[in-house]
Parts: structure tokens; sequence; C-alpha cells
């Protein structure tokens, strides 16, 4: 039987899997990172209480790194320099946090986000999402996270749907140039 922290960390963690899932239906860039931004805080309080500190650090890390992106585009600027900051960043943490192999999944998917959104690109942050939530799904099942696996499951499943509808179709709706 649970705990009441593991209860509660579970539901932190579902509540970010609602706040993610809605963020990858979005359209707007802006509207992507806030729901991200959102998801990665409940997401450090999730591991935390479950102790995956690896996944802790760098979910929260990844709040500064996608509001620094996020200002940088809204400014007109390149996000390169910070990308690569950021990359050893995640690295730094991977090392510092180090629970054996599984780190390295947890650094790869952040690794991978943190490229996809210093991207402006709606499109690319999804596809790259694709490639990182199953490095987060095996993370997920070590450290016992339900609601990761869960969110995981939809966040795919919401970004095959977001590719198709917003990717795909739009773009055979729009006249061609």
């Amino acid at each position: 039987m649970p705990n009441a922290s593991q209860l509660i960390a579970q539901l932190i963690g579902f509540l970010g899997t609602v706040i993610i899932v809605i963020g990858m239906q979005q359209k707007k860039y802006k509207h992507i990172v806030i729901c991200k931004i959102g998801n990665e805080f409940l997401s450090s309080i999730h591991y935390l209480l479950l102790g995956g500190y690896t996944g802790m650090l760098a979910n929260f890390a990844s709040c500064l790194t996608n509001g620094c992106y996020y200002f940088r585009i809204k400014k007109g600027k390149s996000t390169l320099p910070f990308q690569i900051i950021f990359a050893t960043m995640f690295v730094i943490i991977g090392v510092l946090s180090w629970h054996g192999p599984i780190s390295i999944f947890v650094v790869l998917a952040k690794l991978i986000s943190s490229v996809a959104l210093g991207i402006k690109n709606p499109r690319t942050i999804r596809i790259l999402n694709l490639i990182s939530n199953p490095c987060w799904l095996i993370y997920n099942i070590y450290v016992g996270s339900i609601a990761g696996m869960i969110t995981d499951s939809l966040v795919t499943i919401s970004v095959l749907i977001a590719v198709i509808r917003l990717d795909i179709f739009s773009k055979k709706e729009s006249p061609s140039s």
C-alpha cells in the first residue's frame, strides 16, 4: 500500500500530465512553453517525493532553461549559446545526482527537449518530444512513477494527434506557395 507521500507525488504528477497534454495541442510556441514550465515544475516536486533526484533536478532546471529560451526567442535572439550552456548543465546534473546508468536516460531526455524548446518551431518541439519520451518512460518505470508512465503514454498520443492535426492536415488545407 502506498504511503501518503507517494499518493501525493502521484497526484502532483497527474496534474502535470493534464498540463502537458494540453500544452502539446497548442499552436503557439508561447503556450507550449508555459505548459511545459508548469509540467516540469510539478514534475520536480513529483520526483522529489518519489526519491528520483536526477529527474527532480533536471526538471527544475528545465523551468529556468525554458523561460530563458522563451525570452531569447521573443526578443529575436539566438538560443544556441544557451543550448550549449544548458546541455552542459544537464550533464553536470546527471553526474552530481548519479543513481547509476538510469540517470543517463534523464540526461538524454533533457538534452533533446532542451534543443527542442530552444527552437521556436512547434512542430520540431513535438517531433523531438517523440524522441525524448521513451527515455522518460524508462526512468519513470525505474522510480515507480505511475503518473510519469501515464504522462509519457498520453503525451506521445497527444503529440501524434497534434502532428497529424496541426502539422500534416493544416498544411494540406493551406494554399500552396
